[in-house]
């Protein structure tokens, strides 16, 4: 079955956004590196052994990419955890697991490969499901030969609790069931929250 991959802390500012992280959490977020064409660049934290917290923000030193910047990050000025990715499990592929989202009557959207540039200059790859969605509906990822970020970034914050609101929770429910994946889906507004244990003590992201 899939599982929680990491989610994805939209923000306008990189800087702002690792350092609003590391109020609440007491770990600050390394550096990941620039999205090449599509105007954003990340820093990243583990939360467990497999999954990890992605901050993610506009890239002042990319020009303005041809199509929107995932996430929302054009439209929200204010940071938000905003969506969350899943990885196949063990047998699984990406388009197997893409499938099963799209039997559920949601489009996945298309698996589009993508690469960036650490700052060891080590150049990393993956395969994701691109779509505008955000909110309880996971996008998938997999990284395939590349290490799973969360084994490489900074450690002391564990993953506890996944929850979130949509307006139509039962229906989310039965698409989170068939993928193996264990949220608390209340009614009201797309979100997503976390609950992370952190050097901090108990911390909620949303």
């Amino acid at each position: 079955m899939a599982a929680f991959d990491h989610f994805a802390f939209a923000c306008q500012n990189l800087e702002e956004g690792v350092a609003h992280v590391e109020s609440l959490t007491g770990v600050r977020a390394a550096p990941g590196g620039p999205h090449p064409g599509i105007g954003t660049h990340n820093a990243l934290l583990s939360l467990g052994s497999d999954v990890y917290l992605e901050i993610i923000a506009v890239d002042p030193s990319q020009a303005d990419p041809s199509g929107a910047r995932p996430f929302g990050i054009d439209d929200h000025p204010d940071p938000r955890l905003a969506a969350f990715a899943i990885h196949p499990g063990d047998g699984e592929s990406i388009d197997a697991v893409a499938e099963k989202i799209r039997n559920h009557g949601t489009d996945p959207g298309p698996i589009v490969a993508m690469s960036r540039v650490k700052p060891d200059g080590e150049e990393i790859s993956w395969r994701l499901t691109r779509s505008s969605r955000l909110g309880l509906v996971p996008f998938v990822i997999d990284w395939g030969q590349t290490p799973n970020p969360a084994t490489i970034t900074p450690k002391g914050c564990s993953l506890i609790e996944v929850r979130g609101t949509h307006p139509q929770p039962d229906q989310i429910t039965s698409l989170h069931q068939q993928l193996g994946l264990s949220v608390d889906v209340s009614e009201g507004p797309s979100s997503v929250e976390i609950i992370v244990e952190t050097p901090n003590g108990m911390v909620s992201l949303v």
